[in-house]
């Protein structure tokens, strides 16, 4: 029997555990986005915690439906300081607030007058 179909079955303390010895690497090789949508609040954001400071960017993008509006400012935030390599910045654009999406684009608007960007038809591809 395939370990996917017993995840409905564990209870909050067998899911921690396992998540537990994900990050302590003991186990491997497990697909994590059909683990997410069982794991408490608490265990799925410890679990991205550990994806942020090991750059588990593939593992990031994938948590991102499941995870809460603040984990997906600290991603966003450790993609732009450079801890998270490898994730697109508009991949995370729908999960994110609409204060950040508000500071992404003033900072956009910012950085385009600073480079004196102009728009033509070649931008908008």
């Amino acid at each position: 029997m395939k370990y996917i179909h017993m995840l409905p079955f564990l209870d909050e303390e067998d899911l921690d555990e396992l998540v537990e010895n994900i990050k302590s690497g003991e186990v491997k090789d497990i697909k994590m986005v059909v683990l997410y949508p069982f794991l408490s609040r608490k265990s799925l954001e410890s679990l991205v915690d550990y994806f942020i400071k090991e750059n588990y960017s593939k593992e990031l993008s994938r948590a991102l439906p499941f995870i809460s509006r603040e984990k997906v400012n600290e991603i966003y935030d450790s993609i732009e300081n450079g801890t998270v390599t490898g994730i697109n910045e508009l991949s995370i654009l729908p999960f994110l607030g609409k204060k950040k999406i508000k500071e992404m684009f003033h900072k956009s608007i910012k950085e385009a007058a600073k480079n004196k960007e102009t728009f033509d038809d070649e931008d908008e591809e």
